[in-house]
């Protein structure tokens, strides 16, 4: 017998749940989308419209009262919290968009939630899930390349507005309802990805950080951190929203016999170069953007909508990345104080 089909909501109607939780979940014949919520009552039914699904709101609490078998939380990180926690409530599995929340505190708050109420919680912490990344960690952990000694990794564009629908008026320039800037939007990715490849956890961040060329922008645009992670591996991150030459999504692991590369050349997505001099070139994919070559699928809805099915367990649970956000937060707190921070072990 097929299996019934899973009746979603998706709260937000922003650019991520436009072209990637709605566009993959339609894709699935085993779902079906039962309403759209955004606070913007005509761009929920212009996009209720494209996705063909037959309710648009601008409350989310009467969405949830249609008894949801699971939630996209795609709303802006002040916002998360809120959104998670009563679509948890209502009984529904929950996908939150990164990062998970404005504050560990919510980021508690939300997993107590979900365990309350015997429901799972996952976060869109889509790089895992990158091929390239997928093949890389699977070459770390074959021990070819021997111990990890350090990393550098980059994540940096021209910038939110270019992505956004609401384009210079976005609310990722607006603290009050993202919260941070460019550390919490594209560092948290590398935060997480890092500590996916390496299987450790971070203790220890330095940070420097800024708004160095965005206007009507009160959160930083630039963020340079020193991160240590608890078997002492340390290395370098930069997540900036200035950088006009496309994107650079780049990550080197350095390590005793050789180097990992991942994203940092234009024909082979992972490279694994030995101090013998031996390369182990692979081509996957780029990270899915919406050129022509990006990886089309982000596999975070198949993750999520496979792993609420009886007996199974989302691939992202939000447990398992409360060390991600906490890294965020004493990165936060090194660049305002000019000190290294002891990252809050939770």
């Amino acid at each position: 017998m097929p299996r019934e089909k899973l009746r979603v909501v998706v709260i937000g109607c922003g650019a991520i749940a436009q072209l990637r939780h709605l566009v993959e979940y339609a894709a699935r014949p085993d779902v079906e989308l039962v309403a759209v919520v955004d606070f913007k009552a005509a761009r929920a039914k212009e996009v209720a419209a494209r996705f063909k699904v037959p309710r648009h709101l601008t409350d989310y609490r009467k969405a949830l009262a249609l008894k949801p078998d699971a939630v996209s939380v795609c709303t802006p990180t002040a916002y998360h919290a809120l959104h998670s926690i009563a679509a948890l409530r209502a009984k529904a599995h929950v996908l939150c968009e990164k990062p998970m929340a404005g504050s560990l505190a919510e980021a508690k708050a939300m997993i107590a939630a979900a365990k309350a109420n015997r429901r799972q919680l996952m976060i869109g912490h889509n790089q895992r899930l990158h091929i390239a990344h997928v093949r890389g960690k699977e070459i770390l952990k074959s021990g070819k390349l021997g111990r990890v000694l350090g990393f550098s990794t980059t994540f940096a564009h021209a910038g939110p507005e270019g992505w956004s629908v609401d384009g210079p008026n976005c609310h990722f320039f607006k603290k009050r309802q993202t919260v941070w800037g460019s550390l919490a939007d594209l560092g948290v990715h590398k935060i997480d990805l890092l500590r996916h490849l390496l299987d450790d956890d971070f203790v220890q961040a330095a940070a420097m950080y800024g708004t160095m060329e965005k206007k009507n922008c009160n959160v930083e645009d630039t963020a340079f951190c020193l991160l240590k992670t608890s078997r002492g591996v340390m290395g370098q991150m930069y997540a900036g929203w200035q950088y006009q030459a496309g994107c650079d999504n780049s990550t080197r692991i350095y390590c005793e016999k050789g180097v990992l590369r991942l994203e940092d050349d234009p024909e082979y997505t992972v490279i694994a170069q030995m101090r013998s001099g031996e390369r182990l070139c692979i081509r996957t994919k780029l990270m899915q953007t919406n050129e022509p070559g990006g990886q089309t699928n982000s596999g975070v809805i198949d993750g999520f909508v496979e792993g609420i099915r009886p007996g199974r367990t989302v691939p992202i649970p939000a447990a398992g990345v409360l060390n991600t956000l906490a890294t965020v937060v004493a990165c936060i707190e090194s660049g305002k104080t000019g000190r290294t921070v002891k990252v809050k072990q939770v």
